[in-house]
């Protein structure tokens, strides 16, 4: 199913409000210097990938919902190390196929998504709580069209997040923040390789 894109600007702005409102009700503010670091974070976005094939090419495209989350600890203060995991899924995406000319089409029935593991880190900028994350994963992309799936080989993806976040109690923050994704796997059938980006705005909930 599409998501309409008014009802996903709704939804950003009404979740971005809320998000904003803990600033006033935000706990006294604080570095981050040790202990457990766990980031629960999701949101929508848009997601391509692209493999060619022969002298054509493939193409799979659309608005997106995005999860990201880690796991870890901080290592110094105000910086954390993690696991990382990370995916997306677009229902109904546009499908663009060229061959000498482009013709694009999409099915309700098919859904597209990347899925991977990986390490990362995370640095707060103090007091402002701003942070930078990046993640190096390996990761699949998934295919799945009238409840048959198939999976492509591993490859590495890449995850940079931007955001910022507001206490909301001594071990909690929520916030908001913008993420960019960028992937390059293998599919044992064809001899190149998928590749693509992906953009996403994300709401997150932080215990630290």
């Amino acid at each position: 199913m599409r998501i309409p894109r008014g009802l996903l600007a709704a939804v950003i702005l009404l979740s971005l409000v809320v998000t904003l409102s803990f600033d006033v009700l935000a706990a006294t503010p604080r570095s981050h210097d040790s202990g457990l670091f766990l980031r629960l974070s999701g949101g929508f976005g848009y997601a391509s990938s692209k493999i060619d094939v022969g002298s054509g090419s493939l193409q799979f495209s659309g608005s997106s919902g995005d999860v990201n989350l880690a796991l870890g600890g901080m290592v110094k203060p105000n910086l954390a190390l993690h696991g990382t995991l990370i995916g997306w899924i677009t229902s109904g995406p546009e499908i663009k196929v060229c061959d000498g000319h482009c013709e694009t089409g999409s099915s309700d029935d098919l859904d597209f998504g990347l899925s991977g593991f990986g390490a990362g880190m995370t640095y707060y900028f103090i007091p402002s709580n701003f942070y930078i994350s990046g993640s190096i994963c390996l990761a699949n992309l998934t295919l799945t069209y009238d409840n048959v799936s198939s999976d492509s080989d591993y490859g590495p993806a890449i995850d940079i997040t931007v955001g910022k976040e507001w206490w909301v109690s001594d071990s909690w923050g929520l916030g908001v923040a913008g993420g960019l994704g960028y992937h390059s796997v293998s599919d044992e059938d064809i001899s190149d390789n998928w590749s693509g980006t992906s953009f996403a705005v994300r709401f997150s909930a932080t215990y630290n």
